[in-house]
């Protein structure tokens, strides 16, 4: 798997990375379904895989979308 995001990869990029993560994590679940021992810590591990990268994404989009603080000119 890829190394997970990082801080400063955009939001679309960390969009396109989770992506490409859950189509591979999708394809191994797929290939172990039935498996009693394989698919249930296969679907925790995706689970949890969905976690991390939402607090990141959401991270990166409140960043993204945060409004710049105005500066204040002095009045003369």
């Amino acid at each position: 798997m890829p190394p997970p995001a990082t801080p400063s990869e955009s939001t679309e990029a960390m969009v396109r990375h989770i992506d490409r993560e859950l189509l591979e994590i999708k394809q191994v679940i797929r290939r172990c379904s039935g498996d009693p021992v394989a698919e249930p810590k296969l679907t925790g591990s995706w689970m949890a895989h969905l976690l991390i990268c939402s607090k990141e994404l959401l991270h990166s989009l409140l960043i993204d979308t945060a409004q710049k603080p105005q500066r204040i000119e002095p009045q003369a």
